[in-house]
């Protein structure tokens, strides 16, 4: 199932397929969600597909929300968010090794310029 988080601590916008209707699932995570401690407010869109989640972040983990949401069934299996979290991690840690080996490729072509100059 395609999904796309945007988590800030306070606040979480998960769009999914799942989203786009006012479902049986869609209306049973909403109110398990509203059912935790520290949720203040639940919004679905169905026309963005989307819910967002205003909590608050010294009661409860992005993983603790997603974790409702895969358990009602408008989320893919995500490993508590793992599968998610470990995808962008990696694909940010390709980003930063590829950019320092082109600093590096950078720094020692100056290098051997310098010397040849």
């Amino acid at each position: 199932m395609s999904q796309y988080i945007h988590h800030v601590p306070g606040r979480i916008r998960v769009r999914s397929k799942a989203f786009h209707c006012r479902s049986r699932k869609t209306r049973t995570a909403e109110s398990r969600l509203l059912a935790l401690t520290g949720v203040r407010q639940v919004r679905v869109n169905p026309h963005a597909g989307s819910i967002t989640v205003y909590y608050d972040s010294a009661l409860l983990k992005q993983s603790d929300l997603l974790c409702v949401l895969e358990q009602s069934g408008c989320l893919g299996t995500t490993s508590h968010g793992g599968e998610v979290l470990h995808k962008a991690g990696e694909m940010f840690g390709k980003a930063l090794v590829g950019a320092v080996v082109q600093k590096a490729v950078e720094q020692s072509a100056r290098t051997l310029v310098g010397a040849l100059i």
